[in-house]
Formats: structure tokens, C-alpha cells, sequence
């Protein structure tokens, strides 16, 4: 499973993760959770790092993705690269201006780090049959560029005559509201484990209190995204064929 930032894994996918653990070996790969400057790939256990105040410095959220990730039997791998708000140009600019930004396309000078992206990719997704990644539609620009980052990782198995192919299966990302995806796509629903969910997304605490400012509001959102407890649902997206 591919996760922009960490909490995007629990957040979008919480009520699904034991569940795909007793099915197999399940990777959460996070992308942008590194420092104002690019790091090196981070396991878990290697989370150290200052980074931006907000909803939480960096070295705070890869705690925080840490202890919650714990909570299931599966392995954790950061990639260790700076999130949108932290990139900056040759001149030292910021390449977002603020967080509208952030929602729409990714900046030009980003354009190189999808190919490296993808390059870094490849290798995390070759053992596995399927690969999960973020819908990306309306949400954020290291959602995009994590996306196509995935697909160019994922067409290059094919043009390279990959002994299995890899199933891509598309997660909205919460708590953002997009709309759905355009044609060519078909959902599906499966049921997911409300309290196994909150208790994992809970324990982003910076994330919460800076977007939801309790736990209160954060549940009956995630409850309004997912269906009440006890009709838990986890919604996803797969290509039809061409």
C-alpha cells in the first residue's frame, strides 16, 4: 500500500488493515515523511528529523505513523522525501504558495520527481501482487504525484515482461471529498472494522486536534465517510480493461 503522508494508510484504509495482514504480507510504504531537506529511506523504528510546524512537525507525524502502524503485524517503510509544503525551487522559494495550492496540480519543478519516485517505487512493488494507491482525485498534489509515480513504476513492469502482473486498486483518501473518478473505473465495497479504524486513526493526535481540534468530530467524520460501526464500509476503484 502506497501512503503520501504519513496517516494516509489509517486514515483512508484503517478498518482494512488486519484484515489484508491475515491475507499476506502487507507493506505500507510512506512517501513524504521526511524533513525540510530529502533523507534517506527510513524504516520503522528510524524516525528521527525537525521539520514544519502546523499539524505537526515531521519528526512528530513519522511518531506518530509509527506507534499507530504498530498496531497491525505488517512492515513500514518511509521513504523519507520533504512533502509538498517543505520542496523548494533553486532559489530557495517555496514551490506551493499555501495550501490551496497544495489541491491542485503538481508544480513543473515536480515533474523530475515523479520519474525518481517511480524509480524508487519500483522495487517496493515487484514482490507483490497488488499494489494499492491513492485515488488522488481533488485532494493533493503529493497524492497526484505518488499516483502516477505508482503507474509509471507499475507500466514499466509490463514494457519489462514482468513474470505476474500487479492488480492497482484505487483508495479515496480521507478526509478529503472528492467527487468519483470519471468513467473507465468501477467501485466496489467491502466491509471494513469501524473500531479496529478509529482506535489506529486516533492516534495521529497532531493531525486531529490541528484539523478536527478533538476526537469527537474526528470520529463522526470518518463515521460519515465509512457508514455507522456496525455497517462499516471501505470504498475502492479498479480500472475496467481497455
Amino acid at each position: 500500500m502506497l501512503a503520501p503522508h504519513p496517516d494516509d494508510a489509517v486514515w483512508s484504509c484503517g478498518g482494512m488493515l488486519r484484515q489484508w495482514c491475515r491475507e499476506g504480507t502487507l507493506t505500507v510504504v510512506t512517501v513524504f515523511d521526511g524533513d525540510g531537506h530529502e533523507g534517506s529511506v527510513h524504516r520503522t523504528g528510524d524516525r528521527g528529523g525537525e521539520g514544519r510546524e502546523g499539524h505537526g512537525t515531521p519528526a512528530l507525524r513519522r511518531a506518530e505513523d509509527t506507534a499507530a502502524l504498530a498496531h497491525w503485524p505488517l512492515r513500514a517503510v518511509g521513504l523519507g522525501l520533504p512533502e509538498a509544503a517543505l520542496r523548494r525551487d533553486g532559489a530557495g522559494r517555496g514551490l506551493y504558495a499555501g495550501p490551496l495550492a497544495l489541491r491542485r496540480a503538481p508544480h513543473p519543478a515536480d515533474a523530475a520527481l515523479t520519474v525518481r519516485l517511480a524509480g524508487l517505487l519500483g522495487p517496493l512493488v515487484e514482490d507483490h501482487d497488488e499494489v494499492l494507491l491513492p485515488l488522488a482525485v481533488r485532494t493533493h498534489a503529493d497524492h497526484l504525484l505518488v499516483r502516477e509515480a505508482a503507474e509509471l513504476a507499475l507500466e514499466s513492469r509490463v514494457d519489462n515482461s514482468a513474470p505476474r502482473p500487479v492488480r492497482a486498486r484505487y483508495y479515496r483518501e480521507f478526509p478529503y471529498e472528492p467527487p468519483p473518478p470519471p468513467g473507465g473505473y468501477r467501485e466496489h465495497a467491502e466491509p471494513a472494522d469501524f473500531s479496529d479504524w478509529l482506535r489506529g486513526a486516533l492516534m495521529y493526535e497532531s493531525q486531529v486536534r490541528g484539523m478536527f481540534r478533538d476526537a469527537r468530530p474526528f470520529a463522526r467524520a470518518l463515521a460519515r465517510r465509512t457508514g455507522a460501526p456496525r455497517r462499516c464500509t471501505w470504498t475502492y476503484w479498479v480500472r475496467d480493461p481497455a
